[in-house]
C-alpha cells in the first residue's frame, strides 16, 4: 500500500511540473521578443558599453530562434494528456487492489472469530468430558470398594457356615463378574436349604413353598447387584455422551479445516486473476508443512520426513499406503526378532531400531503426533502359520511423559482379532526400570519381560519377548500374544501398529 501511495506522490510531482512548463510556455508565447530595454534616469548614451561584434551575434541568434521556442515548449501538452491518462489508469488499479485487500481482511476477521468461537465451544466441551470422567471413576472406586467389602463378608459368612472355599479373585479385575455369579448361586441354595431343613417333614415331603427369611446377607446382595446395574448404566451413558462429544469434536474440526482450505484456496485464485504485480505478498513465504502420511505426499521407499510445527524439529517415518486406504503412519514394527524389546525408559522415550526393519518411533514422538491432531490406531497381527488378523480403534492419543505417556484416549473397537486393548485404557507405560502398572505387589514390566501399558498386569503384550522357537508353548504371558485371538501361551510372529489422523477419510471424499 505504501509503493502505491509513493507512486501517487511521484505522479503528482511530475503532474505539477509539466504544468507548470506548459504555463511558462503560453508565458513565452505572449512575451515580446525585440522590445527596446530603456536606459536609467541618471545614464547616458555615452556611458553605455558598445555592444562588441560577438554579443551582436548572439543577439541576432536568440532573436531568431525566438520564434521557434513556444512550439518546442508547448510539445509537452501530448506528453502531458499521455501521462494523465497512465495516471489515471494506475489510480483505478490501486482503488481496485485496495477494495480487494478489504474484502480478504474482512475474510480473515470473520474466519478468527468464528474460530475463536469453536475453540470456545471445544473448550468447554472438554470441561463437561473431564467432569463426566471424574464422576465416572469416582462411581468406579466406590463399586470396587463396595463389591471388595461385599466379598470380605460373604468369605467370612462361607467359611463359618463350612462350604466350598471361594476363590479370591480379586488380585485381577476380570475375576469380579465370575466371583458374583458363585456367590449368587450359593446364595440362593443356601436359602433354599435352610428354609426346607425348617419345615415339618409333612410340608417337607409335599414341597410347599415356605415363605422367605430375612437374610441380612441376601439383602446386601440385592444392594450390591442393584448398585452394579446402576453404575454399569451410568457408565454407558457416559461412554455414548463421550462418543457424541468426541464426533462433535471432529466434526468441528474438520468443518474448520475445510474453511482454512478455502479461504486459502480463494486468495491464491484472486491473486491469480489480477494482471498487475501482487505487492501484498511476501518473499519469503512458508510452504505448508508435512505433518502425516495421510496428506497424499508419496514416501521414498516407504519412508517420509515429517515435521509437526515451524519451530520443532523434523524427522522420519515409515509410511503404510496398502492398508484400510492408505496414509498411515507405522509406530511399531516387529516381524523376525533382530531387535530386542526388553529395555529402559529412556530407550523407549526416544525409540529404536531401523524403520526399514523391526523398529518403536519413541514415546516423544508418538506423543507429538497424537497431540498434533486426534488419530485413529490399527493393529495387524500374523501368526506362524500365516494366519492374519487385525483391530482398530477410532480415537487414539497418549500423554506426555509427566504423565508417564498414560493411554488417555482408546475409542471403539473393531476387527476380528478381540479386542485386548480397551483394558488398558488409562493405564500409564512401564518398562523393568520405571513401574507405573496398576499391579499394588509386582512389577509387571520385569516379570512379563517387556515393555507395555500395563494394568493388572495385560491382556495383550506386543513388546514382548520374541520367540522363534516353541512359540507355542511359551510361559504364560511372557511374549508377543494378544488374549482374544490366541491366548497368553502363544508368541505372534509378526505385529505393526499404526497410527493415521481421523480426518484423513473426510478430507480424501
Amino acid at each position: 500500500m505504501g509503493l502505491f501511495v509513493n507512486r501517487k506522490h511521484l505522479c503528482g510531482v511530475i503532474f505539477v511540473i509539466l504544468l507548470f512548463g506548459v504555463i511558462n510556455c503560453r508565458t513565452e508565447d505572449v512575451r515580446p521578443t525585440s522590445a527596446p530595454v530603456p536606459l536609467q534616469q541618471n545614464q547616458t548614451s555615452w556611458q553605455q558599453r558598445p555592444a562588441s561584434r560577438n554579443s551582436v551575434q548572439r543577439w541576432k541568434v536568440n532573436h531568431s530562434s525566438a520564434g521557434t521556442s513556444p512550439s518546442l515548449h508547448c510539445d509537452y501538452k501530448e506528453l502531458l494528456t499521455n501521462l494523465h491518462d497512465r495516471v489515471s489508469l494506475m489510480i483505478s488499479v490501486d482503488e481496485d487492489l485496495r477494495q480487494r485487500l478489504d474484502t480478504i481482511e474482512k475474510k480473515i476477521v470473520q474466519f478468527e472469530e468464528s474460530n475463536l468461537a469453536r475453540m470456545d465451544s471445544m473448550a468447554v466441551a472438554q470441561m463437561d468430558f473431564d467432569k463426566h470422567l471424574d464422576v465416572m471413576e469416582h462411581i468406579q472406586r466406590l463399586t470396587r470398594r463396595g463389591v471388595d467389602e461385599l466379598l470380605g463378608e460373604f468369605g467370612e459368612y462361607m467359611r463359618t457356615l463350612n462350604l466350598s472355599h471361594i476363590p479370591d479373585n480379586r488380585t485381577h479385575p476380570s475375576g469380579i463378574a465370575d466371583v458374583e455369579m458363585n456367590i449368587l448361586r450359593k446364595t440362593k441354595r443356601q436359602a433354599v436349604y435352610s428354609s426346607q431343613q425348617q419345615l415339618p417333614p409333612q410340608q417337607q415331603q409335599q414341597q410347599q413353598p415356605a415363605s422367605p427369611m430375612p437374610i441380612s446377607d441376601s439383602q446386601k446382595l440385592d444392594a450390591l447387584a442393584t448398585l452394579l446395574t446402576s453404575t454399569r448404566g451410568a457408565i454407558n451413558a457416559l461412554h455414548s455422551q463421550l462418543q457424541a462429544n468426541v464426533t462433535r469434536l471432529m466434526q468441528q474440526t474438520g468443518n474448520l479445516q475445510r474453511r482454512v482450505n478455502n479461504l486459502v484456496r480463494r486468495q491464491q485464485n484472486q491473486g491469480a486473476i489480477v494482471s498487475v504485480p501482487n505487492f501484498y505478498a511476501t518473499a519469503n513465504s512458508q510452504q505448508p508443512l508435512t505433518t502425516s502420511c495421510a496428506q497424499g505426499i508419496a514416501p521414498i521407499n516407504g519412508i517420509l520426513k515429517l515435521q509437526l510445527t515451524p519451530t520443532s524439529d523434523p524427522f522420519y517415518v515409515a509410511c503404510e499406503d496398502q492398508l484400510a486406504g492408505g496414509g498411515w503412519t507405522v509406530i511399531l514394527n516387529r516381524f523376525n526378532g533382530d531387535i530386542n524389546f526388553q529395555r529402559g525408559w529412556m530407550e523407549y522415550k526416544h525409540g529404536f531400531g531401523n524403520l526399514a526393519g523391526e523398529f518403536f518411533i519413541g514415546m516423544e514422538k508418538l506423543y507429538a503426533l497424537t497431540a498434533s491432531a486426534i488419530h485413529e490406531l490399527l493393529i495387524t497381527l500374523e501368526d506362524f502359520q500365516n494366519h492374519s488378523r487385525y483391530a482398530r480403534y477410532n480415537l487414539f492419543a497418549i500423554g506426555n511423559e509427566m504423565e508417564s505417556y498414560e493411554l488417555k484416549l482408546l475409542g471403539k473397537y473393531e476387527g476380528d482379532a478381540g479386542d485386548s486393548l480397551t483394558y488398558h485404557a488409562g493405564s500409564k507405560f512401564s518398562t523393568f526400570d520405571n513401574d507405573n502398572d496398576g499391579c499394588v505387589d509386582c512389577n509387571c514390566a520385569q516379570s512379563h519381560k517387556g515393555a507395555w501399558w500395563y494394568n493388572w498386569c495385560d491382556k495383550s503384550n506386543l513388546m514382548g519377548p520374541y520367540h522363534a522357537t516353541d512359540y507355542d508353548k511359551i510361559e504364560q504371558y511372557r511374549g508377543i500374544y494378544w488374549h482374544e485371538w490366541l491366548g497368553g501361551n502363544y508368541s505372534l510372529r509378526a505385529v505393526k501398529m499404526m497410527i493415521r489422523p481421523v480426518i484423513a477419510d473426510s478430507e480424501r471424499r
